[in-house]
């Protein structure tokens, strides 16, 4: 593998990361306070574009898995998902002089085109980690550890960055939800477009492959839903991820009402940003070296005994609250570096016990976890407002809100996370059996069939 097949994915999925970063942090703000969509109707799209989503994310993986397109099997597709993309998020912010109902479609539609192709993007580009690294287990480490590591650089940027960028251009008279939107989606293409060129020798069909890839999608389906490896990590991911949107969603009322000091949030936003990139780094070679099980385990750990001092300690003391959080993200970094490969595994795990090749579709469901999260972080993060009091009352003519127990807000918050990551960690170390020998083993013996 040359060396900078490495940085090719770093810089992808910096480009990805800001590509998406403006619907993701502030589609909703822009279609109620600047378009002018009602937030019910905001609501009924959102809802729409997710139930859409979740379904394309179940068939994107035999879609990939069973394509031969003239530019590779899954180049292919990193071509045609960026441009989809782009093509939704412009339909999203575009926000043209018509009726509501019409810019309504337009919005729904957008955001099915920038979200459902995301499935196929990530597809092919771990799909085709196994072309590129081979049996070298050293360079799938390698490639995953970059991927984090593009992710939380981009997150430095977006913090600092884009609402600051987005007003400025407000300022102009522009739609700067739409022009920085642009700029960025600029650097998701042309980044993409640079793993599409420098990766063709690691994309060709050969006939020697047809026994191995003759797999029914019947069959993917059937094999995927008896890989017991595959729904550990499913489960465990699907839990961490639910713990960072609560923590994402309800920090602000951490800020708002337990510190009574909402100026700080940004600030603790910035330095966790940070503090997760630089952990991105620091903890790769240590994930090299304690393996990607242990590495899991680990980072679960550290997330049930941050979150618990959390729960129990910082309903008052925000320094505490940033320290604790900051630990959190060098135990989340270990996990992370190794994320992508948890999912290799368990797809090499699944042809080296059935003979056929459903690795694509496997990897496709690395975006599931995602879903999960988002689907079941809301009810969750409704439950502990109401039960800590939270109030909305109209007071000389203002809405004025509230939490009656701030303090009970943080524990409950604290402990639920910390039974979440919990679960994780008993998950992992109880039912996960993929150790990297096995792993190795199982690449090997997959590398002479497929030869």
């Amino acid at each position: 593998m040359p060396k900078s097949i490495p940085w090719l994915y770093f810089f992808q999925n910096i480009g990805m990361a800001l590509g998406t970063s403006v619907p993701m942090y502030y589609l909703m703000y822009f279609l109620t306070d600047y378009a002018g969509i009602t937030p019910a109707i905001v609501a009924t799209i959102l809802l729409i574009s997710r139930v859409a989503d979740f379904a394309f994310a179940l068939i994107a993986g035999p879609i990939v898995q069973k394509s031969n397109i003239r530019w590779g099997k899954y180049r292919s597709w990193i071509l045609i998902s960026v441009l989809l993309v782009q093509i939704g998020v412009f339909m999203m912010f575009i926000n043209p002089d018509i009726s509501l109902g019409a810019k309504a479609i337009i919005v729904c539609i957008g955001y099915i085109l920038q979200n459902a192709p995301m499935n196929s993007l990530i597809t092919a580009l771990y799909g085709m980690m196994a072309n590129i690294t081979g049996s070298s287990m050293e360079n799938r480490m390698a490639i995953s550890a970059k991927v984090i590591q593009g992710m939380r650089a981009a997150t430095i940027i977006v913090s600092a960055v884009t609402l600051p960028f987005i007003n400025y251009v407000l300022a102009h008279g522009v739609n700067g939800f739409l022009i920085v939107s642009m700029i960025y989606g600029a650097t998701m293409l042309i980044s993409s477009l640079v793993v599409f060129v420098k990766t063709k020798e690691f994309d060709t069909y050969g006939p020697s492959l047809k026994n191995v890839m003759s797999v029914s999608v019947g069959q993917m389906y059937g094999q995927t839903l008896r890989n017991s490896q595959l729904w550990v990590v499913l489960i465990a991911n699907s839990l961490s991820t639910t713990a960072i949107l609560l923590i994402a969603s309800l920090g602000i009322y951490y800020f708002q009402y337990s510190v009574d000091n909402v100026n700080m949030q940004p600030v603790s936003a910035t330095i966790l940003a940070i503090v997760a990139c630089v952990a991105s780094f620091v903890m790769a070679p240590v994930a090299k070296k304690i393996g990607k099980r242990n590495s899991a385990i680990t980072s679960a750990l550290f997330g049930t005994v941050c979150m618990t001092l959390i729960g129990l300690f910082a309903h008052q003391n925000v320094w505490f609250y940033i320290a604790v959080s900051a630990v959190l993200g060098f135990g989340a970094a270990l996990v992370g570096v190794v994320g992508v490969n948890l999912f290799l595994d368990a797809a090499e795990y699944q042809l080296y016990k059935t003979g056929k090749d459903s690795r694509a579709f496997v990897m496709s469901l690395y975006n599931i976890p995602m879903k999960v999260g988002l689907a079941v972080s809301s009810p969750i993060a409704a439950f502990l407002l109401t039960h800590s009091g939270y109030k909305q009352e109209i007071i000389d003519g203002t809405l004025t809100t509230y939490i009656l127990n701030p303090h009970i807000f943080v524990r409950w918050l604290g402990l639920l996370l910390a039974a979440i990551y919990l679960g994780g960690l008993l998950l992992y170390t109880f039912l996960y059996k993929i150790t990297d020998a096995k792993a190795a083993e199982y690449v090997a013996e997959n590398q002479r069939l497929m030869t």
